[in-house]
């Protein structure tokens, strides 16, 4: 984007004419100074009549660079910025920028959860006049900063979005038409007088809880106390108060809801913030929150006017409120911790998982560089502040991956972004196989691909050129040689893969995959057969894939040979999926089955699968097994095989990843392979896979005999014969399937 330099004033991340989507915008620009740090920028803002539209505004210079943020009104904004030194105006620019809200795109709620006998007070320090004035300590005091922090992170978010390349995107704010409260200038001009008090501005629900201030002040529901026994229950206080409230917090609504704690507060006896949680899940098929307590929102701004300032405040916080983390030890690090932290729990609530930036405490100590130019002294490194321009390091931003994976939810959407289907936009990870070309085993490719394009790819943390977020690419292909001349092969070379939909793929070493090639030749035959599978994110990332330790290799044919030695076919799949995917049995048509994973316990016990979310299905004569769907977050947790008559069975969790496995045109599938746990973490299934072979080819009988292509004893050796004592219960549910992340 071209600055936009009139007399001595550029702007260097908007255009003149530019059409925004968000009420909040940052401007980011320069101006000629003498490196005096008491400059500072006017903004005055008028509509197309060209009658004010929002308060004037003032804004620190640092060295020459400054930043600001703007409060926009639907159509065009007529913005004029002035540089001030000394009472006089050195340089003067306009620009219009129309705002055209997105009424279309779901909202992200706010909502203030209130013990139902609660004193409608936050903790607020005597540097705040807590003890004589609750200017900062009311509800009226909370709902104001909230709400400024809601549109703070609208901007912040806007402006990351474009400063990597996807577009000025951010969630809009539910809003509604009330008071405004985002100018000091409106609440202190009388009602009645030439001021607009009334906007459609962000709407904050006032929840009831059934629980009393005690209830939620219980230590044992305190989530920063390591000895409390129930730490998660503050989040299930706040979704159920939130159901009762109902509206648009119905679960068939799907709501994403930013939800503060108002009766939060710290005990100085126990040195423990109580009624805090900063929790985060997300829940596609219902409702999704991130909340956390209002210990620290005494130190955030209440107004615009109030942003400055409350960045870049170096007064002690005192002893009567918490020290959250041993951060806070000036005003400033609270606001930056209290309005960062929030933000981290709103972004596990839109599936954001802990990954680098804002998702791993980079707003602690970066959080001022979004939207001032300087920063203040730091407390908890020791540092002095330094002016920010386009090359200070800022870790108070999302991850490219976080940032990919809202691009393609409804709530960032922009208009003219192209929609590809659901499972591409958000389920499916990058794939990476070895493939064997031409059946010749000396030309083996890796070939990495994703239907939603490829961002991203790194070799030993080192990006590649291509592809960027710029230029993606469905595919792309690496020789062995071509990459044996690039890296050590006696060193591990580990692979980092990035879709546009933010989903990933972390190889922990290239050459194990190449070692465990994905074809298996049958003897005294011509015939090839492929493998194709997909590893849980743990077993993806070991380096040493040969590791046999805790480990039972299987594989499992749909035709096998009977007790009589004849040849018998499938008739049913039994798929185990819990909260991890246990296992599937695949029963013949002579009575007996085989499972997919471990037969026994390391103790000689017979084996048993869980999975609270399982389904059985039969595979009827004639018909075949055409694709297998495997669900991955954390671990493997789902499974799904389709038929060729159309029908399908097993579970699948319809938030999580989910990877296709199918035969090319001129294969079939004929059998799966897999690798389990064995003694540990639910024997769970690490790696998934299909075998095929060519679809006209007549299987020699020979292959229902290699011991490579059955389930013995998983590489583990003879069993313990110790008795027919099941290793786990049938139907026991292996754990709450829903994440809840910090």
């Amino acid at each position: 984007m071209p600055p936009i330099t009139i007399s001595q004033i550029s702007l260097t991340n908007i255009s003149d004419g530019e059409i925004v989507h968000q009420r909040a915008v940052i401007l980011i620009g320069q101006c000629q100074t003498n490196n005096i740090d008491d400059d500072f920028l006017t903004i005055h803002m008028k509509d197309l009549a060209n009658l004010p539209s929002f308060p004037i505004q003032n804004w620190p210079v640092s060295q020459g660079h400054f930043k600001s943020l703007v409060i926009l009104s639907p159509g065009t904004n007529n913005l004029t910025l002035q540089h001030y030194r000394n009472g006089h105006i050195l340089a003067e620019m306009s620009l219009a920028v129309t705002y055209l809200p997105l009424l279309q795109a779901p909202p992200l709620h706010l909502a203030i959860m209130i013990a139902k006998d609660s004193p409608l007070l936050i903790d607020c320090p005597p540097n705040k006049r807590g003890a004589i004035s609750s200017a900062h300590s009311d509800l009226d005091a909370a709902i104001n900063k909230f709400r400024m922090t809601a549109y703070m992170w609208q901007a912040l978010t806007a402006e990351d979005m474009r400063n990597k390349g996807l577009g000025r995107r951010s969630f809009r704010l539910e809003e509604e038409w009330t008071t405004e409260t985002l100018s000091r200038d409106f609440l202190q001009s009388p009602t009645g007088s030439s001021a607009d008090h009334m906007r459609s501005t962000a709407r904050i629900h006032l929840i009831r809880s059934e629980k009393t201030v005690a209830e939620l002040r219980d230590a044992q529901v305190a989530q920063q106390n390591e000895q409390a026994r129930r730490r998660d229950d503050l989040h299930r206080y706040f979704e159920d108060a939130l159901k009762q409230h109902g509206g648009p917090f119905a679960a068939s609504s799907h709501p994403i809801v930013a939800g503060l704690v108002l009766d939060s507060t710290f005990s100085a006896e126990r040195n423990l913030i109580l009624a805090h949680a900063a929790l985060g899940c997300s829940n596609p098929r219902g409702l999704s929150l991130g909340m956390f307590g209002s210990h620290l929102t005494y130190s955030w701004p209440r107004f615009l006017e109030e942003v400055a300032s409350s960045l870049l405040d170096t007064a002690t916080p005192g002893d009567t409120v918490g020290n959250d983390n041993g951060e806070c030890g000036t005003m400033w690090e609270a606001c930056s911790i209290g309005q960062g932290a929030f933000l981290h729990e709103v972004g596990h609530a839109f599936g954001a998982p802990h990954t680098s930036g804002i998702m791993a405490r980079g707003y602690a100590q970066d959080w001022p560089k979004n939207f001032l130019s300087r920063t203040a002294y730091c407390s908890a490194k020791d540092t002095c502040g330094i002016t920010i321009d386009g090359k200070t390091p800022n870790d108070a931003r999302w991850d490219l991956s976080d940032a990919l994976s809202f691009r393609v939810q409804p709530h960032f959407r922009l208009p003219g972004d192209i929609l590809l289907p659901l499972e591409d936009l958000i389920t499916v990870e990058p794939s990476t196989l070895i493939v064997l070309e031409d059946d010749q085993a000396e030309f083996l490719r890796l070939v990495i691909s994703s239907p939603a394009q490829l961002v991203r790819v790194k070799f030993n943390g080192v990006e590649e050129l291509e592809p960027t977020i710029d230029t993606p690419v469905s595919k792309l292909q690496f020789t062995m040689d071509e990459l044996e001349a690039r890296f050590e092969r006696t060193k591990s070379l580990s692979l980092d893969v990035l879709g546009m939909n933010g989903k990933s793929r972390v190889v922990g070493n290239v050459w194990g995959l190449f070692s465990n090639v994905s074809f298996i030749r049958i003897p005294g035959s011509s015939i090839v057969l492929q493998k194709r599978g997909i590893m849980s994110p743990r077993l993806e990332a070991t380096k040493n894939l040969d590791e046999r330790k805790n480990n039972w290799d299987w594989t499992v044919l749909l035709k096998e040979k009977g007790k009589d030695g004849s040849l018998t076919r499938a008739t049913a799949i039994d798929s185990r999926v819990g909260c991890v995917l246990d296992g599937a049995v695949v029963y013949y048509e002579d009575g007996h089955k085989t499972p997919c994973g471990p037969r026994w316990s390391k103790g000689g016990h017979e084996h048993h699968f869980g999975g609270h979310a399982s389904e059985k299905f039969v595979i009827p004569d004639g018909v075949d097994i055409v694709k297998v769907e495997v669900g991955r977050s954390h671990e493997l947790n789902g499974l799904r095989f389709h038929m060729s008559n159309g029908t399908a069975g097993g579970y699948l969790y319809p938030s999580n990843s989910k990877h296709a496995l199918e035969p090319t045109e001129s294969e079939k599938i004929i059998g799966f392979y897999g690798r389990s746990d064995w003694g540990r973490r639910f024997d769970g299934i690490e790696e998934f896979g299909i075998i095929t072979a060519p679809k006209d080819a007549e299987l020699p009988d020979s292959i229902y005999d290699l011991p490579e292509l059955q389930n013995t004893d998983g590489g583990n050796g003879p069993r313990n014969e110790l008795g027919d004592e099941s290793s786990r219960d049938e139907y026991e549910d292996d754990e709450n399937d829903e994440d809840m992340e910090y």
